[in-house]
């Protein structure tokens, strides 16, 4: 918990949204998803379950996601941070997933840090979005993360006006010390206003919820990197050395020239799956053996020919076959 809060502020570094694994026709795969958590676990600072992007939240059944949850608060390592995709596609869902998955938390008894996380404008305009968090914030014990995503909300609102949080309602939400931190994605003017937005807030995190653009320019405290799913390592080390600008190591031309290399794969590998995160990931995983095939959740489009092409020249030029 950070001072004068009563919320526990979340951490910094690499966040992993971890891909949902399924079966071929039949649900779920718990045993995959154990995997999954276990090569991804150690080198990260937290995880988000269900997320919209990259955990297929979006097409996820409410019975689906609320099993996803329970089975990976089962397997998490005790203390590792926890963000939950609770957006859903309206108001009244997203209040019954967050009040269905809090009373599974309550069950389970996970002992670290859990945070909500929430694309508000996915399901809310910003007129009146203030006082709702109000009315929900009351209902729940966990801090909240917002995530500031216009893509999501262009692919399902295209006559919607404003596709961002409006940066007069960001400072609203932010007078609740409950709200702690945000996932951006947009442009350099409306992060700083956003940042100007929340000055008051010490202890408020930002995340880059683009890769590329954290990679590029960092920010932020961390990164939401759904990339971490296959080359965790890979990640925690750029988020590291992108987080520590100052750090002795970065003197070292031999590891800056180490650095630069890395990040640049990983700008290649962002290339390949920004269009279809889910099903790009979930295949390359498959590729590498750390998923047993790369099924992805009904709605969610399949590869094209040409992806799957891509996809294997990648995975031989870095040997992850």
């Amino acid at each position: 918990k950070s001072m004068g809060s009563n919320f526990q502020t979340p951490p910094k570094g690499l966040i992993c949204p971890l891909v949902t694994p399924f079966k071929k026709g039949s649900g779920l795969d718990i045993s995959a998803l154990e995997t999954l958590i276990r090569h991804v676990g150690p080198h990260v600072s937290g995880v988000l379950l269900g997320d919209l992007m990259y955990g297929e939240g979006e097409v996820l059944t409410k019975k689906t996601r609320l099993a996803l949850f329970s089975g990976a608060f089962e397997m998490i390592p005790g203390d590792l941070p926890v963000f939950i995709a609770v957006t859903s596609q309206s108001r009244e869902e997203t209040t019954e997933i967050l009040e269905q998955t809090e009373a599974l938390l309550r069950r389970t008894a996970y002992p670290g840090p859990v945070f909500w996380l929430d694309d508000p404008i996915y399901y809310h305009s910003n007129r009146g979005l203030p006082q709702w968090y109000q009315s929900i914030l009351p209902k729940t014990g966990f801090p909240i993360v917002l995530a500031n995503r216009p893509e999501l909300v262009h692919e399902r609102k295209h006559f919607v006006k404003h596709k961002n949080i409006r940066t007069h309602v960001l400072k609203r939400l932010a007078d609740s010390d409950q709200i702690v931190g945000l996932a951006f994605r947009g442009s350099l003017k409306r992060s700083i206003n956003y940042r100007k937005a929340v000055a008051g807030r010490r202890d408020f995190r930002f995340y880059d919820a683009d890769e590329r653009a954290f990679i590029r320019q960092p920010s932020a405290h961390g990164v939401l990197a759904g990339g971490a799913n296959l080359f965790t390592q890979a990640w925690r080390s750029v988020t590291d050395a992108c987080l520590n600008i100052y750090d002795v190591e970065l003197q070292y031309r031999d590891y800056r020239h180490q650095m630069v290399e890395t990040a640049g794969m990983l700008e290649t590998c962002h290339a390949l799956y920004v269009h279809n995160p889910p099903a790009v990931l979930k295949q390359m995983l498959h590729i590498a053996g750390i998923l047993p095939d790369g099924e992805v959740a009904p709605g969610t489009p399949a590869l094209t020919t040409k992806q799957h092409r891509r996809i294997e020249d990648f995975c031989r030029k870095y040997d992850l076959a």
